[in-house]
């Protein structure tokens, strides 16, 4: 299979999600003097990888129960689109767990040591964010078909991957840890509703009930202003120094919010792209404010 269908499997519009929440565990331990370069490679790789097992478990998942049918308002998924073979698409899932699950193992090497409770804990963690990541739209009863998406983002992306790495570094609780979790919870969340709210007529066809189809199109609208006006005020808490400069972040926020409030369908594909970057920009900005300051 070519290299570019790999990339389309892989989505790599939604990665930068993965490093946000990252940056910013790392910028509020920065900040407490306890930054480790080599624990912010591994975290990074690690999250990298288990939204790249996310996105192919998602393609696969849908691609089997037919929601990526003709039609279908976002990027062609390439099991629907006979890219890939089922086959194929199992075992790059089961490639990129083993190398998400082996990153991980290094992670906590290179941070925890010979600290067996830590070590217990961290494990726990990982299983669960390898199980959320299959457990989308895999296994008997996907709980994305159940519009439990919003929350398992905004919890994997928010508060464990935050704290989380704030932890590995720190080895305790970091001042601002809780408002950069919610940052990087809820713009990450924001990115998912974009995509529910595009994929409205095919999730509602395909009986995929995100939390976007049971909105409706209008909450699902508030829904997503909500999200990042929480987001933005969470973040003001974090601006000190030179944190101010994630105002930046705001640009291509706001173009993606417009095309939300007045596009529909295919149109939504540009407002993920801006919404992921402006995500990554206001964090990773944040974070550096967060360590200089």
């Amino acid at each position: 299979m070519p290299l570019s269908t790999w990339l389309n499997a892989i989505r790599p519009k939604t990665l930068p999600l993965a490093l946000a929440s990252i940056l910013l565990g790392a910028g509020v331990a920065a900040g407490e003097g306890a930054f480790d370069g080599g624990v912010l490679l591994l975290a990074l790789l690690t999250a990298l990888l288990l939204q790249i097992l996310s996105n192919l478990a998602n393609d696969y998942g849908d691609g089997v129960r037919g929601t990526d049918a003709e039609g279908r308002a976002g990027p062609a998924r390439v099991l629907a689109s006979g890219l890939a073979t089922p086959a194929q698409l199992r075992s790059a899932i089961r490639l990129t767990a083993g190398l998400a699950a082996l990153s991980g193992l290094l992670l906590l090497g290179r941070a925890l040591g010979a600290d067996r409770g830590a070590w217990l804990g961290f494990l726990l963690l990982g299983a669960l964010a390898l199980l959320a990541a299959l457990g989308y739209t895999l296994g008997r009863r996907p709980y994305g078909y159940r519009g439990l998406g919003d929350l398992a983002v905004f919890v994997f992306f928010g508060p464990v991957a935050v704290l989380g790495t704030s932890w590995l570094m720190l080895h305790q609780p970091g001042a601002g840890t809780g408002w950069a979790a919610l940052v990087a919870g809820l713009l990450s969340v924001a990115v998912l509703n974009i995509n529910n709210i595009r994929d409205l007529e095919s999730d509602r066809r395909a009986g995929k009930r995100t939390l976007a189809l049971r909105l409706g199109l209008a909450r699902a609208r508030v829904y997503q202003l909500l999200l990042l006006a929480t987001a933005l005020l969470a973040g003001t808490q974090l601006m000190a120094g030179w944190g101010f400069l994630a105002l930046l972040g705001l640009w291509p926020l706001a173009g993606a919010t417009r095309l939300v409030l007045t596009e529909q369908g295919p149109a939504l594909n540009r407002a993920l792209g801006l919404t992921a970057r402006g995500t990554l920009i206001f964090t990773g900005l944040l974070a550096l404010g967060l360590a200089w300051g």
